[in-house]
């Protein structure tokens, strides 16, 4: 009798293990994306921000004649700013959060503090300042709120090349193409303090170049959305390092690796390539370059099923939102704000008068468009 007891405590006992241990795995699995499966099928294109969306504020910038904008891409949101840089006339300018411009800056040259491209820019409010990553002349500026300007840094000599993401008090950037890693997590003054995805130290500096640059683009700007064209995994990289969040399996159409060594030719490949992507509550945008035609999806991560799938063409990104009259708009994928629950991004001031915005002009600043997912 006692025997019979202990075999069936036994029994129970395994089986809560094992049914704890299947729970674990559950917890940490990575979502896997099967793009293989899918990249040649019909998908349907009825998805909407507005079908995701919790919530979505237009806020029209003030309109005045010394702060004029031709175009507006959004840097940082928080409780009391929003900030934003025109890349048409290479300004960084800031609202309160009813869309109020309360101060612009220019400061486009080629001396001591002065920006070629505006080609990433940060605002650190705990701080008071904004950064700016210049790519052509390979320079990290730093200003105050008023655009006065405090230090710049050449890349090269901290041993970066491009600048990935900038936070209060951490950067991301690619290694140099001397060096031996892919990746570089810093300091807020870019002084590494970690290395990432070590390279084959047997490569060329040429094989070392074309391999760092199969490195997607994120617009996340809470962390970096890293993967690279001839793998699969995909890793959040943040202060502490990288971590893996989910898996693209790209079967056939993943770049084989001695591919990935090679300059990356104009013409027509069966690989996927040149990915932008991003992660914003339980979804995950991808787009990226297969047989010469650029793709925008949406994926979702609770059940790692494709959403919506776009092809950009005719020079046209993104996927719709639905103004309050009903005018179906494009948000580039390429130019939104994505960070936690939050994406950005920004409609003429002439399509927001025809999408039935309330409270603008056609010759006004443009209006942002803040959704919460």
């Amino acid at each position: 009798m006692k025997r019979s007891s202990l075999a069936f405590l036994l029994i129970i006992l395994f089986v809560i293990v094992g049914c704890k241990k299947g729970s674990d795995d559950r917890k940490d699995s990575l979502p896997v994306f099967d793009m293989e499966a899918v990249i040649g099928r019909q998908i349907p294109d009825t998805f909407t921000w507005n079908g995701v969306a919790k919530k979505i504020n237009y806020v029209p910038l003030s309109t005045s004649s010394d702060a004029l904008f031709g175009a507006a891409q959004l840097v940082h949101i928080d409780n009391d700013f929003y900030c934003m840089i025109d890349p048409k006339t290479s300004s960084v300018f800031y609202s309160d959060k009813t869309g109020k411009i309360i101060h612009s800056f220019s400061r486009k040259g080629q001396g001591p503090g002065e920006y070629a491209w505006l080609t990433y820019v940060s605002m650190n409010p705990k701080d008071s300042t904004i950064s700016v990553f210049d790519q052509k002349s390979g320079k990290y500026i730093i200003y105050d709120l008023m655009g006065n300007f405090i230090k710049e840094t050449f890349l090269k000599e901290k041993g970066l090349n491009t600048v990935h993401l900038i936070s209060d008090n951490f950067a991301v950037a690619k290694g140099l193409d001397a060096g031996g890693y892919k990746l570089c997590v810093t300091d807020k003054d870019l002084n590494i303090r970690k290395n990432l995805f070590p390279m084959d130290t047997t490569l060329t500096e040429m094989e070392r170049f074309c391999m760092i640059w199969q490195l997607n683009y994120s617009k996340n700007r809470d962390m970096f959305i890293a993967n690279f064209a001839n793998e699969d995994t995909v890793f959040a990289v943040t202060a502490k390092g990288a971590l893996p969040v989910c898996v693209l399996k790209k079967g056939k159409y993943a770049l084989p690796e001695e591919e990935a060594k090679k300059p990356m030719d104009i013409i027509s490949t069966p690989y996927i390539r040149s990915m932008w992507l991003s992660t914003v509550s339980d979804y995950y945008l991808i787009t990226y370059l297969f047989e010469n035609q650029y793709y925008d999806e949406i994926w979702n991560g609770r059940d790692n099923k494709i959403i919506s799938r776009l092809s950009c063409e005719n020079g046209e990104w993104g996927f719709p939102l639905c103004l309050p009259s009903g005018k179906k708009v494009l948000l580039n994928t390429r130019l939104l704000y994505v960070n936690g629950n939050m994406v950005a991004s920004f409609i003429d001031a002439a399509t927001a008068v025809e999408g039935g915005v309330e409270g603008v002009e056609e010759d006004d600043n443009p209006v942002l468009v803040v959704m919460e997912l």
